[in-house]
């Protein structure tokens, strides 16, 4: 924990050391403070039921670079509450990455970036801070690989995306297998439409990944709806499939607030159960999940969310356990320091 703390307080002075003689852009992040109550829980009383209390989701902290001639450079720490723990936040390594623009809108990164699974989809939905998009809650994708990637936009809206990764999301690799990862997508003003995937072997296991989505958007808000699948197979043949159907709405109400709601909605039995701050048992049930809130806009950089988390499972077996229910008051305070360059 003292080493992990230290390495952070050492960049941050490197950070405010290359700010101090104008190599650096801006540091940016933002914090997720939140209250969290536990209505029911198919745990019941001995388990997480009735639970409550206060705590960071996360707290994130960003460094970005211009190096000049086309090339550029990003840091960003990300730091989490283990959930329902009294274990105290850990700073690690969310991004470090280089990139170089070739012009024509493409361009090259390598190092920690993010891969085509649903970052542009995780932007539509503009909710991040309330709940992840359904393939990187149910953990059917990383948010984060260690690889190189050619990502791009043609003026006349055309998305794309090559990437190689370890499939290993932010840690260091461990085994032969690699990752491969591909997007092909087009964004409107008012419209963005995707497909993207990819097939990555990861030690005894090989992965198939595949998204379909679209989009559309106004002045009243946005709408999305996506479908997602996983298959895993192993090195004896077993294998396992899922997929989940997304469909999330935003829709404003003024210049301050908008209201949102999203259902995912599990076409077969997940491949592996989801813990941390919303326990599911998805490998066993059918699990259905319901996001909604409102967002309130308090000040150009604070937003606060009243908002409840609503699980249910399908009935296949007769046995299903009962329903989770959340509610939770959530803020997104983000920062951002401009430093100029000479």
């Amino acid at each position: 924990m003292l080493t992990k703390n230290v390495l952070v307080l050492m960049t941050a002075l490197v950070i405010m050391l290359f700010s101090q003689y104008g190599f650096g852009d801006d540091i940016k992040g933002y914090m997720i403070p939140e209250y969290s109550y536990v209505g029911s829980h198919h745990t019941g009383e001995d388990g997480i039921e009735g639970q409550n209390g206060f705590w960071f989701r996360r707290i994130y902290f960003g460094y970005n670079t211009d190096l000049g001639e086309g090339w550029s450079a990003g840091l960003r720490f990300e730091m989490n509450s283990p959930a329902f723990s009294e274990d105290k936040m850990v700073p690690y390594v969310k991004n470090a990455h280089i990139k170089k623009k070739l012009g024509g809108g493409a361009a090259i990164l390598a190092g920690i970036i993010e891969p085509p699974s649903f970052n542009k989809i995780e932007k539509f939905w503009g909710y991040r801070y309330i709940e992840k998009t359904a393939p990187d809650f149910f953990k059917f994708a990383s948010s984060r690989d260690f690889g190189v990637a050619l990502d791009g936009k043609s003026k006349a809206g055309l998305v794309y995306t090559l990437m190689i990764g370890n499939y290993g999301s932010n840690k260091g690799e461990d085994n032969k297998g690699k990752a491969f990862y591909g997007r092909l997508g087009w964004e409107a003003e008012n419209m963005y439409l995707e497909a993207n995937g990819h097939f990555a072997a990861d030690g005894s296991k090989d992965y198939a990944y595949l998204t379909l989505f679209g989009g559309m958007k106004g002045a009243w808000g946005r709408f999305g709806v996506g479908y997602h699948y996983i298959g895993v197979k192993t090195q004896e043949g077993e294998s396992a499939d899922d997929g989940i159907i997304s469909a999330f709405a935003a829709i404003k109400m003024g210049k301050k607030a908008e209201v949102f709601a999203r259902y995912d909605h599990h076409t077969d039995l997940s491949h592996k159960n989801i813990g941390s701050y919303v326990p599911i048992p998805a490998a066993d049930y059918k699990a259905r999940y319901l996001v909604g809130g409102v967002s309130f806009k308090i000040h150009k950089m604070i937003r606060i969310s009243p908002n409840i988390k609503y699980v249910f499972y399908g009935d296949d077996n007769g046995n299903k356990p009962d329903s989770d229910f959340y509610f939770n008051l959530t803020a997104k305070i983000s920062f951002k320091t401009g430093i100029g360059k000479k």
